[in-house]
């Protein structure tokens, strides 16, 4: 295996154990680093699949504490923004792309931060103003373009759950069904061919590792100091993609 089919796996592989974890984050945390030796016309695609793979079998074992209805208004609107991202990926350049995603990782980070330190968090909510249905419509753009719904997934989920068992069940099966949708968006594209195909084969014995991994670690780890560590690394991948975007723009 050359040297980028095996940075491509660890990278993968650590990721996905951070999204075992936390419930999302995997791509957020890995396109940054995959794009410095990568094209991200390329990476995206085999990202939309890792969404898929990563949150199937949580999804199986899980189903029972999946929301039924805040999965129901949530997976149309994240389908919808799916298909206008994957179109914004052929008309925005790579710099501007990337200065959204740093910017996103930036204030999601943040917020993270925010919240384990001083203890607020979203108060669920019976009713939402309208305007924040869009957050899922967002979330699907990112995840066409970027691969990279998840942490606005969460948000919108955070606003309708309360119990830890389903906003991590329902985070799953969002992810993994709209990124199904996606997929097959770029599968009739003809996105998944050469190098794109290469690296799509490396995907899932990295995925199925890092299960195996993630699954234990969460059985042993305090949550509060892991999530730390998860937005730390989410804030300085943030700054590193946005000084990459600068060089690009």
């Amino acid at each position: 295996m050359e040297t980028s089919g095996i940075l491509f796996f660890l990278i993968l592989f650590l990721a996905c154990i951070v999204s075992g974890l936390a419930g999302f984050g995997s791509n957020i945390l890995a396109l940054p680093f995959l794009s410095l030796f990568l094209d991200v016309k390329t990476i995206v695609p085999v990202l939309v699949l890792t969404v898929f793979c990563n949150g199937l079998p949580r999804l199986l074992t899980q189903y029972r504490h999946i929301n039924l209805r805040v999965y129901g208004i949530m997976l149309p609107l994240a389908v919808i923004g799916g298909i206008i991202g994957i179109r914004l990926t052929a008309i925005l350049p790579e710099g501007i792309m990337k200065l959204l995603l740093a910017i996103l990782m930036l204030l999601v980070s943040v917020k993270g931060i925010y919240e384990l330190r001083s203890g607020w968090k979203l108060t669920a909510s019976k009713k939402l103003h309208p305007f924040l249905h869009g957050i899922p419509v967002i979330g699907g753009i990112m995840q066409g373009a970027f691969a990279c719904g998840g942490p606005l997934f969460n948000i919108y989920i955070l606003l309708n759950l309360q119990k830890k068992e389903q906003i991590r069940a329902t985070q799953f099966a969002i992810g993994a069904t709209s990124s199904c949708f996606i997929f097959l968006q770029y599968l009739t594209a003809g996105a998944y061919q050469g190098q794109t195909l290469h690296f799509a084969l490396l995907l899932f014995p990295a995925v199925l590792l890092a299960y195996v991994v993630s699954e234990y670690i969460f059985k042993q780890i305090d949550s509060s100091q892991f999530l730390h560590i998860v937005y730390l690394v989410l804030f300085f991948a943030g700054l590193m993609t946005g000084w990459q975007a600068f060089c690009l723009l």
